[in-house]
This record gives C-alpha cells, sequence and structure tokens, in this order.
C-alpha cells in the first residue's frame, strides 16, 4: 500500500465507480466498520449507514464527477485529495464545489476511513430549488 502508483491506480478505479454511482462496487472498498464523514453530517459508520448516504445521494442526482486538482500521500494508509466535483441534480442544475477529502485505509487496503471537507450549501439549496418548483407544478 505504500507505493504511490497503487495509490493513484486506486484512486482512479475507485472514483470511477463513485462518480458512475455505484453503490455495491464502492462499498467494496470498504471496510465493515469504515466510515463516510461528508460535510458537517454525523459518520455514517458500517457497510448499512455507508450505503443508505450513497443511495439517498444517488436518488438526488443524476451524475457526478471529480475533477482533481491535487493528491498528496501524506502516510503508506493517508492520502488527501483535491477537487471540484460536478454535481448534476435530477432537474438539470449542474453545480460545482470545491471538496477536499481524506481517505484512511487499514492494512487490507480497504478504508477505514472517508471524511468529505465540503460545503454542501450550495448543492442542497439547487435540490431544495427544484423540489419547490416540482411542487409548484403538480401542487
Amino acid at each position: 500500500m505504500s507505493d504511490k502508483s497503487d495509490w493513484g491506480d486506486w484512486t482512479d478505479a475507485f472514483y470511477a465507480d463513485v462518480d458512475a454511482q455505484l453503490t455495491e462496487r464502492v462499498l467494496d472498498r470498504f471496510a465493515p466498520d469504515g466510515e463516510i464523514v461528508f460535510g458537517n453530517n454525523p459518520p455514517a459508520i458500517g457497510h448499512d449507514a455507508v450505503r443508505e448516504l450513497l443511495e439517498n445521494l444517488r436518488a438526488a442526482l443524476t451524475g457526478m464527477r471529480h475533477e482533481w486538482c491535487n493528491r498528496w500521500q501524506v502516510t503508506p494508509t493517508t492520502l488527501v485529495l483535491e477537487a471540484r466535483v460536478h454535481y448534476l441534480t435530477r432537474g438539470g442544475a449542474e453545480v460545482i464545489l470545491p471538496t477536499v477529502t481524506v481517505i484512511g485505509r487499514g492494512p487490507s487496503a480497504l478504508i477505514t476511513s472517508l471524511r468529505v471537507h465540503i460545503d454542501a450549501a450550495p448543492l442542497f439549496a439547487a435540490l431544495d430549488a427544484e423540489a419547490v418548483a416540482a411542487q409548484e407544478v403538480t401542487g
């Protein structure tokens, strides 16, 4: 796991699955007690909670794409990623947000911790606006 090319290949494959919203393939890379912390939300710990978080995100979006700015291997088991994430809502809005993600992997190379540092308020505002517009149409 200390080889930088391993992290690069691993990151590319992992985020291809994240961007394709392939929940089970993403979960396959998490330790059973692995966690995701997204923004200021409470941690989702364990496969069931991580699955729920990913499925909720998938239900709100038609797609996402990570545009890498920087990648730093901090230790053999810790990676820091800087990206601009392009979120595409079900209503067709594209919301681009800067993020920094810290990923920790255990001895088995499975994710033990994935912490997404993001201000998701613009994404939630776009989703809320779409929900209000849809209610007005059906209401």
